[in-house]
Parts: structure tokens; sequence; C-alpha cells
């Protein structure tokens, strides 16, 4: 059960040092969320990792091709001040800016044994929590159905 990870190119200690400098490539680049998938006896779980995003900003879907699918869609942060509602008519610009998801598509395969039926996401902390318990015995009908995040 990996993910397919693209391996976004970073700059140096001097494109941290004097970003104007670098190109255009460097200062607009997007981030993906860090992604952890653990396997226990009785379960997998998926963590990803999205500061400052809410339950709201995620859709999880299961397809008839047995993948989990995890979308984020936010609008960008440079419309918000940081976060911080004291500095609205603030003007502002990042020294350095690491998280900035805009967009986020990951698919996931399962395996045969995940339950369909008693996956559960929830988040917690800028965490997204996705459990996906291992089944006992016969087999499912694989339908698409939307996962609800607690």
């Amino acid at each position: 059960m990996m993910p397919v990870k693209k391996i976004n190119r970073l700059p140096g200690v001097f494109g941290d040092l004097f970003y104007d400098q670098w190109p255009e490539f460097y200062t607009k680049r997007g981030t993906t969320p860090q992604i952890n998938v653990i396997e226990t006896d009785k379960k997998f779980k998926i963590q990803i990792a999205a500061p400052g995003m809410t339950k709201d900003d995620f859709k999880i879907e299961l397809n008839a091709e047995n993948q989990l699918v995890v979308c984020l869609e936010k609008e960008d942060g440079d419309k918000e001040c940081c976060g911080d509602s004291d500095c609205k008519d603030e003007k502002h610009h990042y020294l350095r800016r690491e998280f900035s998801y805009t967009s986020f598509r990951q698919i996931f395969n399962l395996p045969e044994s995940v339950d369909r039926d008693k996956i559960t996401a929830k988040m917690k902390h800028g965490v997204l929590h996705i459990k996906l318990p291992k089944r006992d015995g016969a087999d499912r009908q694989m339908e698409m159905r939307q996962i609800a995040i607690e």
C-alpha cells in the first residue's frame, strides 16, 4: 500500500539565504503533505500531515478499483495574513514558506484484506488520520463511496 510520491527539488543553503535571487520555479514551488503508512495486526493507518487545514478541506473516496483517493482543495494562504486576525490590513510576504497546500491528490491501492465498510477518518491537530481495519473472511462487492471525516 505504498503511495507514489513526487520528488520535489529544493534550493540549497544559498537558495534559503538569497531567496529572491533564485528562479521563479523555486519561489513558487508547491509542497505536498508528508504521509505515514502504518500496518498493525488488525489494521492499516494512514497519517497525512497538513498544518492549517481542516476536515472540510479534504475529500476521501473509495472507488470500484479498491483504491482510497484522498483529495485536498483550499484557497491559497496568501489571501490570509498568516492566520492572524489582528493583521488583516497589513501587507506581508513570506521569508520562508514550507507548507502552502492548495491542492493535493493521493491514491492508495488497498490490499484485499481491508474491510471497506469500516474505514474511518479523523482530523486532529493538523494531521488527517485514516484507519483501515483488516477484514475477517468473506469477500465484499466493491463499490464507490465517500468516507466522512470526524
